[in-house]
Order: structure tokens, then sequence, then C-alpha cells
């Protein structure tokens, strides 16, 4: 999940016109700072995404079901990262019949359709109850890194580092791979960077769809 989030916010900010449609953190300053400069049509995207991003969310909460259910964390879990898949999928058919860096109302689908995927995802992430493990926002995850390794070096910590602090590890190095492998395919295939979140999350869903996974 991770390497879905890493990959569409390197994608969606070379592709989509300049806008974040994972980090909602960025995606918040690049509005504040485009209507401070009277920049309409970046202030537009950016509120797009921002706006798409929660009706994601708002998606997932309706979709996932009701938390008494019987294994309802994993349940939620295959039913959201399935939503987003259907979701990037058309993603991908869109961007596919779309001309190299789409412009206009295109481009504002492709942005809608991206931001709500991650907002899915979001409340996906929420359900493998994984503290301090996000995959959309990774503020959270690397303060908790830096905190158990300084902690461990300075004496303050004498137990071993857990198996939670590798997660963590993993979370940074899924985000930054996502982001290398589109930064990279953008260069040479224009529209092979547009199937990587989507391959990425089918991966993910493979994983729940086992019967072992937890």
């Amino acid at each position: 999940m991770c390497l879905t989030s890493g990959a569409t916010d390197v994608l969606s900010y070379l592709t989509l016109g300049h806008v974040f449609t994972s980090s909602m953190t960025g995606v918040t300053a690049l509005l504040i700072i485009a209507l401070a400069e009277a920049k309409r049509p970046t202030a537009v995207r950016a509120g797009i995404s921002i706006a798409s991003y929660l009706a994601g969310g708002a998606l997932a909460a309706l979709v996932r079901p009701p938390k008494h259910a019987p294994d309802s964390a994993r349940r939620s879990v295959r039913r959201l990262l399935s939503v987003e898949a259907v979701l990037l999928a058309t993603y991908c058919l869109i961007a596919a019949n779309a001309p190299q860096g789409a412009m206009g109302g295109l481009r504002d689908v492709l942005i809608v359709l991206s931001a709500m995927t991650m907002g899915i995802q979001s409340v996906a992430a929420r359900q493998t109850h994984e503290r301090g493990i996000t995959t959309v926002v990774l503020n959270t995850t690397m303060t908790g890194i830096v905190v158990a390794l300084t902690e461990r070096c300075s004496g303050r910590r004498t137990q071993p580092l857990s198996a939670h602090f590798g997660l963590k590890l993993l979370a940074i190095m899924g985000y930054a791979t996502g982001a290398l492998v589109v930064a990279g395919t953008l260069m040479n295939h224009w529209f092979a960077a547009d199937l990587v979140p989507l391959a990425a999350t089918c991966a993910a869903l493979s994983l729940y769809l086992r019967p072992s996974w937890a």
C-alpha cells in the first residue's frame, strides 16, 4: 500500500499539473500558496484533489463492513482494496486514451479518481491495526523510526528493536520504491507509469485474499 502511495504522489505531481493526490499535507500547502499568489488553475486542481480524497474516505466508510461483523477488519481491507483497484483500473483506461499531458476536464477527472483511491486506501490501512504506520502520510512513521533509533543508541531503550520497527522501515522503503519506479518509468514509458499504482494495489489485495493472511 505504501508503494501505491509513493507511486501515486509522483505520478500525480508530474502528470496531473503539479498536484498531489496522496499527500494531503502537501496539496493543502499547494492550495494555500496558489490562493495567496492568485493562481486559480492550481488552486482549483488542489481543491479537487482534497475534495476527492475526502469523498474517497466517505465512500470507504460506507463500503466497509460493520465493525461488529465477523472478521470485519480483514473483510474491510479486501473490500476497500477491491474498490480501489477498480477505480485505478478506470484511471488507467482513461489515461490510455488521453494525450500525454492531458489538460482541462480530462485531467480533473483523473485527479478525482486518483485522490479518491488514496482516500479509500487511507481507511483500508487503518484496518490493519498497525499503530504508528500509515500508508498515505509518513510523518508519524518517520517520527517513530527516529525516536526508536535515538532511544536505542543513547541507551534509554535496552530491549531490542521490535518487528513493528521493521514494518515502519518497510513502509518508508515501499513509498520510496513506488516513487522511484514511477519517476524512472515516466522518462521512457509514459503510460506504463500509470499501471504501477494499480499493480501495487492488486498485489496488496492478493495477499489479503490468501486464507492464511492475518
